[in-house]
């Protein structure tokens, strides 16, 4: 009976010009969005390459100069860019490009695109994730609105309940013929960046995973939003009002929660000002962490125990660089500052998304596009693991080159002697990142899953409850 139930309501639906005219113009409105956000992708991955080649040649090519100064010299890095980015951006364009590798200092990400983008460009550059997640709602709006109450109002209900179908198998029928309906869009969307990888030569390690789950997430999504429409539609009077429930839900779901839960992540856990964050990394360094004493102090302790450890006077007596060595000390607490502070500002981007996650109990929206990210690895998880690599890069190049420029001098040496050249420089590995297995962004994802599970109980609650509204 529910099989009949769902042809009947496909065969409804492709008899409605209405249904035909929302699926063409919404198919064309994803498609292009699509189009887009593959292009830009793709442009993006060029320029990336082509800079970070042109960055990695003025760093081998940099001359014959002191080891230290060359060092001072820095290196970018960038990160790569996955094909799932297409779909959802998420916070790439908000966390900088690229990474200044320098000795003594992690920086934080530079060249944000979103503060380089001009006002025009910001309105139209949408993300085909975003049109998804806010574009299927008002589809499915224009089709569920009237489902059950239209047919209440043109006596439908009372015929088939004559004939004896049941309320439940009528509703599952039309859950099953919309849910299938409109679950057209989140494949394509799925796929679509599969086939693309493929034809650029093959996905990266993990990427059909990350695909698989996205897909199934947009699954989930479509599904909670037909079951909210067959449910507000079963409970409201008639199609006017359903349609009035259903739009107020979608203004809701796509701006008001989402703009208020970012207002409220910012207003319960402010970040720090840069200033405010430097001068704290400055001030533990030069005045130590409880219990190290100052900078002068460390660096005392320091020089005598490199003295005692080769039986010598003076530093110009050592049978090594004294400076790099001394460099690696500083370097070595100036780094567990860092890592200090940095913690703890990651530790604030996290309770802001806790708050966002709050925030998607009240939309389901809100809770796929945050879901989509970490598939796409376009969230916090994502890009403090990119950050932690390249911070582990920074120090094994500024350790290697101090440890070279002390196996290679004796005592003190003077910054304007050029003893390092184009052998040094080329023995740094270049900065080879890969994205973190599937599995590391589901588990960074499983509050996300957990929502959209809740979502989904509620609404099977929800159509389970509204068989009593289904009596004619």
């Amino acid at each position: 009976m529910i099989g009949t139930v769902v042809m009947k309501e496909i065969r409804s639906m492709v008899r409605d010009g209405r249904y035909l005219v929302l699926l063409v113009v919404g198919a064309a409105v994803l498609a292009v969005a699509l189009i887009a956000s593959l292009q830009k992708q793709v442009a993006v991955a060029r320029e990336v390459a082509q800079v970070a080649a042109a960055t990695r040649q003025q760093w081998d090519d940099q001359g014959d100069k002191h080891p230290h100064r060359g060092a001072h010299f820095g290196l970018y890095v960038f990160r790569p860019t996955s094909g799932l980015t297409a779909i959802e951006p998420g916070l790439g364009d908000y966390f900088g490009q690229a990474l200044w590798l320098e000795p003594h200092r992690r920086n934080l990400a530079r060249f944000e695109p979103a503060q380089d983008a001009l006002p025009s460009t910001r309105f139209g550059d949408l993300s085909a994730g975003f049109v998804f997640a806010t574009l299927l709602p008002l589809l499915v709006i224009a089709v569920t609105f009237d489902a059950i109450s239209g047919e209440r109002q043109r006596g439908a209900l009372r015929m088939m309940h004559s004939v004896g179908l049941a309320p439940g198998r009528l509703v599952a029928g039309k859950f099953l013929a919309l849910a299938a309906s409109f679950a057209v869009f989140a494949l394509i969307l799925a796929m679509v960046p599969v086939i693309v990888a493929y034809a650029g030569g093959g996905p990266e390690h993990g990427f059909l995973w990350r695909a698989l789950g996205l897909g199934t997430g947009y699954l989930l999504y479509t599904a909670i939003l037909v079951g909210l429409g067959l449910v507000v539609s079963a409970w409201a009077a008639d199609g006017r009002s359903a349609l009035l429930g259903l739009v107020g839900l979608w203004l809701a779901f796509v701006f008001v929660i989402p703009g208020m839960g970012a207002a409220a992540a910012r207003q319960a856990v402010p970040l720090p000002s840069a200033q405010a964050f430097w001068a704290a990394i400055q001030r533990d360094y030069t005045e130590g962490l409880p219990g190290d004493g100052n900078l002068a102090a460390r660096q005392q302790r320091h020089d005598a125990a490199l003295l005692a450890r080769y039986g010598a006077s003076r530093l110009e007596e050592l049978p090594v660089g004294a400076a790099p060595l001394r460099r690696l000390a500083r370097d070595a607490y100036a780094d567990r500052v860092h890592a200090l502070h940095f913690d703890r500002l990651w530790q604030r981007y996290a309770a802001q998304e806790n708050v966002m996650r709050a925030a998607a109990l009240l939309s389901p929206t809100l809770a796929i596009r945050n879901f989509s990210m970490k598939m796409a690895g376009t969230d916090l998880a994502h890009q403090r693991d990119y950050e932690d690599a390249a911070e582990r890069y920074r120090r094994a190049v500024n350790t290697a080159i101090d440890q070279w420029d002390a196996s290679h001098t004796r005592g003190l040496t003077s910054f304007e002697d050029k003893y390092a050249g184009a052998a040094l420089w080329r023995a740094i590995g270049p900065f080879a990142y890969t994205m973190p297995p599937a599995y590391f962004a589901l588990r960074a994802a499983l509050p996300e899953i957990a929502i959209l599970c809740l979502w989904c109980a509620l609404v099977v609650a929800g159509l389970f409850f509204s068989l009593r509204r289904m009596q004619p």
